[in-house]
């Protein structure tokens, strides 16, 4: 993208958020369709996180009794719950 559009979108690309926080780029993408990925501006092709949606996203993330926490859990008793009917 061109250096000038760049700096008028501000906010960070999914890579530099994901090196930001130590995770992978596809770690990253499987959140977001958990619905558990931060909030994301979106201009065309175009996706850039601002810095007080990432702060946002690291805070919910550091409160485990948060909405975000229930969402994991519910996610994480489906997996085991499919897992273990596969066993079946």
């Amino acid at each position: 993208m061109h250096k000038k559009i760049d700096e008028l979108l501000g906010g960070y690309r999914i890579p530099e958020v994901c090196q930001t926080v130590g995770i992978t780029t596809p770690t990253y993408y499987k959140l977001r369709a958990q619905g558990l990925g931060p909030r994301e501006m979106r201009f065309g092709a175009a996706v850039r996180i601002s810095a007080e949606a990432l702060r946002d996203w690291i805070r919910e993330r550091e409160d485990s009794t948060g909405e975000e926490a229930m969402k994991m859990r519910e996610i994480m008793k489906e997996r085991s719950i499919r897992a273990t009917s596969a066993m079946k």
